[in-house]
């Protein structure tokens, strides 16, 4: 019977251990089977935020700022009723004294266009007068002889102020400023000398004295006209005789330096130019300065009103037109 009880001992204790695994294995399923729960609502909690971030940045603008307004409208209205009782309390006198400041300014714009419309036709005026009495001076002034006048002093003026200006200098290399080199660099000169300096400035009172007789001439004496020709010839006679031979010498400065080369400058061609526009103005001043001087003779003598207007000064027509009537 022993050996009963101890075999029936043993397979007894694999059962309990049976039991106990089975115990333990339920516990641990229901433990795996909660946290897989957990773990399954947490899954879809951060899900549901992922769709919910995705899905905020599409909405509306217009829809997020309403709902903004919506939101401080709700927070502020504790605080915005005391505000809008009192804004509907001063309201009132509030826009009364801005509507007076607007009408105030109102005014003084309009009040400024007026003035500036007054300006503005007083200066147009101004300026229509002053453009009526340019015309008729120049339908009255401005003829051929005063055209000729204004011209030979322009040139007498130009004929002394070219006295100041270079009119010879030597040219240093200048075969080596041939070609393209010259056209990008000019070629350097020495040895600059005005024109003046040439001929002891004898071309300055030769153009003082050629305006004088230009304005002679303009005022009733066309005799002096030739005068005007004489002294432009007197300046080309210097500008060539005397400015042009110095100014191709090369002078010392062709001792000093290689290549060298005269040049005449401006200087030289201004009392060309000036010269020759006095000789033309003297010319055409005594042409147009003779018809002048004949009607200023003929209105000089006596009786020639008589004969120059044959209207009388009562009625201001012709002797036929009063027989007739």
């Amino acid at each position: 019977m022993a050996p009963r009880k101890g075999i029936h001992g043993l397979e007894r204790r694999p059962r309990s251990d049976e039991a106990t695994r089975h115990e333990i294995t339920g516990e641990r399923r229901e433990e795996l089977t909660e946290r897989t729960r957990r773990e399954a609502l947490a899954m879809s909690r951060r899900r549901r935020a992922d769709a919910r971030r995705a899905v905020r940045p599409q909405r509306d603008l217009a829809t997020r700022l309403a709902w903004a307004a919506h939101q401080t409208r709700r927070r502020l209205q504790p605080v915005g009723a005391p505000a809008a009782s009192l804004f509907g309390w001063i309201g009132r006198p509030l826009a009364r004294a801005l509507l007076l400041v607007f009408q105030l300014v109102a005014t003084l714009i309009a009040v400024v266009l007026e003035v500036g419309q007054i300006v503005l036709r007083w200066a147009a005026g101004m300026l229509m007068s002053a453009a009526l009495i340019l015309v008729e001076a120049t339908r009255r002034h401005v003829n051929p002889r005063s055209t000729v006048a204004f011209v030979g002093v322009c040139a007498a003026v130009g004929l002394g102020v070219s006295q100041f200006f270079d009119y010879h200098g030597v040219a240093v290399d200048a075969p080596d400023y041939a070609g393209e080199i010259g056209s990008i660099v000019d070629v350097p000169i020495t040895d600059r000398q005005t024109a003046g300096s040439a001929h002891l400035w004898i071309l300055l009172p030769i153009a003082a004295l050629s305006a004088v007789l230009i304005v002679a001439a303009y005022r009733g004496r066309p005799r002096l006209a030739g005068g005007v020709a004489a002294c432009g010839l007197a300046g080309l006679a210097v500008a060539i005789g005397v400015d042009l031979p110095q100014g191709l010498e090369v002078g010392r400065a062709g001792l000093a330096f290689t290549g060298t080369e005269a040049q005449l400058l401006q200087g030289f061609w201004a009392e060309i130019a000036c010269s020759a526009v006095l000789v033309l103005c003297g010319g055409l001043l005594a042409h147009y300065s003779r018809g002048v001087s004949r009607e200023r003779r003929w209105r000089g003598r006596p009786g020639d009103a008589a004969r120059r207007s044959p209207r009388r000064e009562v009625g201001d027509m012709y002797p036929g037109l009063q027989a007739e009537q």
